[in-house]
């Protein structure tokens, strides 16, 4: 399921946190395809983008054609996002939207949801007045988003430009059929208004793509068009990354080495996948993380902006992982089920790199030490998965805990099995079978109970029941085999509270700030502007529990701010590595 990274976010999180939590978005988790094996008629697509000036994306026209749909008069035929997850439907003006068959012009009325407060759903549809006759040809114009330094962060699924490019997913580019699901459906792409090196790509493939999906699945679905750039270059195989505007880090670098890493998830998984696309969107400031899509994921970076090898290559890792845990239930947004979705993939995203010597010890212990870091240092760690669910839209610190108690349990849940069958089997043959068994049970969590408790008895079942009720992990010292010692330390983070942006003027101001973080404490205010914003960027290399004194302006007025942007001393462990020898460390 795939998550912005919450602007008031105030526990610091480890590189493979950060790339989980990126994954989060009100969408479904990745689901696999589903292959066309049906004789039916197709729905057609076409998207034409139209440039302004030959240099940049002004609108696209947008024409679906759908077989036969034999409404009668008073059907609800389409329906379309008005909003979603604080993303604005690119259809400006919904009475633009046409429908005709073969007896000419339908008129249609439109019925829109009540306005929701919280910008999170909202939905309109468009109903016939009369019956129709053979196909229906829908035609409609939208036009990407017009950002701004004021513009929320949010899940990346609105449409927008990028140089004379666009790109955008179906939740606010596509008004759907409401009926007849899953349809084969084939997309087209009109691309004779923009140069001629422009290439088009989307979650069901390159250029023109042909699936059996779900609506669902449309909706969910990344739409690229422009200068593409692609790794393998032709934007073919198992795994292939998209962008357009040049990475300020070596993007292709880490796409070669994902690809790596994929092959080894195959055989790992023994799955038969389609192919996982991931798109990479580049804008002028932060505005959001990343997002899972159907067989996709994106992610966003910001132009010229230098990033870590490593958290690029586990953030590909990750999302490629969860094309093969997946997940249950409703999938994506807040369904409960990220204890599994997210805590088996950061889990796997640590193990299987390293096992297929990808990585190295180091890497392993030091991502490890990362979640316990989060884990212990995160003040909503105690919640019930309940809690978490239920706050997982509205508590930075509750979204969070999926992402690092969960891979804890599921490597307590290894070590457990380790022990029992003296090394014979690991945590890896209970989620096979969870993976392959799922769909068929009635409960989820209490299949997985079911399977923890079969292969330890009572007290796995019991252990699982006290972790999801909050409870703290009991983690031994030896969690990581004999190749890792635990110790108790007395831990803290580094909490800045906010998200720093620069507003039009290029100035630093503060993003909205978490009630309760040391930034809250401080009194620092969302739109203050720094004026020393070096002295925020170097705090989190200092001493933990180190203050730093911020220059504010705010209103006209300056002022001087004491400011210690870490949480508050706890105990927990770390793992160093000891002195047995690589190949006895049985990873």
């Amino acid at each position: 399921m795939n998550n912005p990274l919450p602007s008031g976010q105030w526990s610091s999180i480890g590189v493979i946190a950060l790339a989980a939590v990126l994954f989060f978005t009100a969408c479904a988790a990745p689901e696999k395809a589903k292959h066309i094996d049906s004789a039916g008629e197709v729905m057609r697509i076409e998207i034409a983008p139209r440039l302004e000036n030959s240099d940049r994306v002004s609108s696209l026209d947008m024409r679906i054609e759908v077989p036969a749909p034999a409404l009668k008069a008073g059907d609800t035929f389409l329906s379309m996002a008005i909003v979603r997850v604080m993303a604005p439907s690119a259809l400006t003006d919904p009475q633009t939207l046409t429908a005709s068959d073969d007896l000419g012009p339908i008129a249609l009325t439109i019925e829109e949801d009540p306005e929701d407060p919280s910008n999170f759903r909202q939905d309109r549809r468009w109903i016939v007045q009369r019956d129709t006759a053979g196909d229906v040809e829908i035609h409609y114009t939208i036009e990407p988003r017009v950002i701004t330094a004021s513009t929320r962060p949010g899940p990346l699924i609105d449409t927008r430009t990028e140089l004379w490019g666009v790109y955008g997913s179906g939740n606010t580019m596509l008004a759907l059929p409401v009926n007849d699901w899953p349809r084969d459906v084939q997309l087209e792409w009109d691309l004779s208004e923009m140069p001629e090196n422009a290439r088009a790509a989307s979650s069901l493939g390159p250029g023109p793509a042909r699936a059996r999906v779900d609506q669902q699945d449309l909706n969910n679905t990344f739409f690229m068009a422009g200068p593409l750039k692609s790794q393998p270059e032709d934007g073919e195989g198992a795994f292939v990354v998209y962008w357009m505007t040049p990475a300020a880090f070596d993007l292709q670098g880490a796409a070669e080495w994902t690809q790596e890493a994929y092959d080894y998830f195959v055989d790992f998984f023994g799955q038969d996948v389609d192919a996982f696309r991931v798109f990479m969107r580049t804008t002028e400031r932060f505005q959001g993380g990343g997002g899972g899509g159907y067989n996709s994921f994106i992610f966003g970076t910001v132009e010229g902006e230098d990033r870590d090898p490593k958290e690029v290559r586990s953030l590909l890792a990750h999302e490629a992982i969860h094309h093969f845990v997946g997940g249950y239930g409703e999938g994506g947004g807040a369904g409960g089920q990220q204890w599994y979705s997210e805590g088996a993939t950061s889990y796997y995203t640590i193990v299987l790199p390293y096992r297929a010597s990808l990585t190295t010890l180091e890497s392993f212990i030091e991502d490890f030490n990362a979640h316990a870091l989060n884990y212990y240092t995160n003040p909503q760690s105690g919640l019930s998965n309940e809690e978490v669910t239920r706050l997982f839209f509205s508590d930075s610190n509750a979204q969070l805990v999926p992402y690092n108690r969960g891979p804890l349990y599921f490597a307590l849940l290894d070590y457990r099995m380790r022990q029992a069958t003296n090394g014979a089997k690991r945590v890896d043959d209970l989620i096979f079978r969870f993976i392959e068994e799922r769909d068929a049970a009635d409960d989820a969590v209490a299949f997985w109970r079911e399977i923890v408790s079969d292969a330890l008895g009572e007290s796995g079942g019991e252990e699982f029941d006290a972790i999801m009720s909050g409870k703290p992990l009991d983690l031994p010292m030896d969690l990581f085999g004999p190749c890792f010692s635990g110790e108790e330390r007395e831990l803290r983070n580094f909490a800045r509270g906010f998200r720093p942006y620069p507003d039009e003027e290029g100035r630093t101001r503060i993003g909205p700030v978490t009630p309760g973080s040391p930034a809250a404490q401080a009194d620092l205010q969302r739109y203050d502007i720094i004026e020393n914003p070096e002295t925020l960027e170097a705090a989190e290399d200092d001493r933990p529990g180190s203050s730093i004194k911020l220059n504010i302006i705010r209103q006209g007025e300056r002022m001087t701010v004491a400011y210690t942007p870490w949480t508050l001393p706890t105990k927990g462990l770390q793992w160093n590595r000891t002195g047995v020898p690589s190949e006895q460390c049985g990873l």
